[in-house]
């Protein structure tokens, strides 16, 4: 049984990197946004702009800040951003493709899709790990903002941590989570409780705007 609606979370993947055109193990390595990614966040703005917002967060990285940045200007907000909202380390594997890891780290691109919650790549982290980082510093947030609508820019790992935590999927099983580019999930807390109510992906932006406000709403 639902209680008093108090804090919305509008949370976000990052838009399209710059180096999307392999997939790549990103991590802390900050790489920018594509054209096309910027475009998604141009796109998001446009679509919320009537919606009323107390604060936008981001982690540190280019590409979770950028696409925050288009959102705050059209609410003229200034995102906030945390080092503690990065996406997973991977370490040595840092801005490499999945061909070069394979090729530099042979076998390992196999133990880390079988052993997701204990996989490490070199001087990387766990997603144990990820989560002891990500989850505090979430719930910060929200007991920040009890009766607000709040607005947050982060990773695909990192959102998958978050929706995980909240919907009682084990670590092992994050996967089953569909993270694309500029996606949009929506979390509604009722008192100390949270829904969630929408998981995005990409279908978004061949969707009409009718549709995604009312997902919105």
């Amino acid at each position: 049984m639902k209680g008093n609606p108090t804090c919305r979370i509008l949370l976000f993947r990052h838009g399209e990197t710059a180096n999307s055109k392999e997939v790549c193990f990103n991590g802390h390595y900050d790489v920018g946004l594509s054209k096309r990614g910027q475009k998604q966040f141009q796109h998001w703005s446009e679509i919320l702009k009537q919606e009323n917002f107390k604060a936008i967060y981001s982690s540190d990285l280019q590409r979770t800040r950028n696409s925050a940045q288009f959102i705050g200007e059209q609410h003229g907000i200034e995102p906030v951003s945390y080092s503690e909202l990065r996406e997973l380390s991977f370490g040595a594997w840092e801005g490499m493709s999945v061909s070069e890891v394979e090729r530099t780290y042979p076998g390992q691109m196999k133990e880390r899709m079988t052993s997701v919650a204990t996989f490490q790549a070199d001087g990387g982290e766990t997603y144990p790990q990820l989560q002891a980082r990500v989850i505090p510093k979430f719930e910060e947030i929200v007991a920040r903002h009890p009766n607000d609508q709040i607005a947050m820019v982060c990773h695909g790992g990192v959102n998958r941590v978050i929706l995980g935590h909240l919907l009682g999927i084990p670590i092992d099983k994050i996967f089953r989570v569909h993270q694309d580019y500029a996606a949009l999930n929506i979390i509604q807390y009722y008192d100390q409780e949270p829904v969630v109510e929408y998981i995005g992906n990409a279908e978004l932006f061949s969707s009409g705007k009718d549709e995604i406000k009312t997902a919105i709403q």
